[in-house]
């Protein structure tokens, strides 16, 4: 059980740890988290292949090998996947092209097309319509954009 506590304890720091890491962008201190966390998970790896559970240790060895790629990095730093094929929704400003692709539309629309496209867009995600306030405000701001 503690051998648990400890590989639930270390995971969440990784997480941590790989948060802070996105937000600094720092090539150099990024792959010395990713090896420094390698060489501990290989380490608690082998002590606990020593004591004799093949399964956690291979699950952890598993991890250090991902640690040490960067896939487990990769897996911590990265978003919610895309579903519904719904474009990306950060905070960021909007450029012509997320607002195009918000509304669904493509090329040059005209202000008809582009109202028309928003109204068929409201109604299908309108907050009245159990769609959330953050897409309406998306939608409206993409409406503006391209008018």
């Amino acid at each position: 059980m503690p051998f648990i506590l400890t590989l639930v304890g270390f995971v969440f720091l990784l997480y941590m740890i790989a948060r802070f890491l996105k937000q600094s962008k720092s090539q150099k201190l990024n792959r010395l988290f990713r090896i420094g966390f390698a060489i501990i998970l290989g380490l608690l790896a082998f002590l606990i292949l020593v004591r004799g559970n093949i399964a956690v240790g291979g699950i952890l060895g598993l991890l250090s090998f991902l640690s040490a790629q960067g896939g487990l990095w990769t897996f911590f730093t990265s978003g919610p996947a895309q579903s519904s094929g719904r474009p990306n929704l950060s905070n960021s400003p909007m450029t012509r092209t997320e607002a195009l692709d918000i509304l669904e539309l493509s090329g040059h629309p005209g202000p008809s097309e582009i109202k028309d496209a928003h109204h068929r867009m409201m109604l299908k995600y309108h907050p009245d319509q159990g769609g959330s306030d953050y897409f309406a405000s998306k939608l409206n701001q993409a409406r503006d954009i391209l008018l």
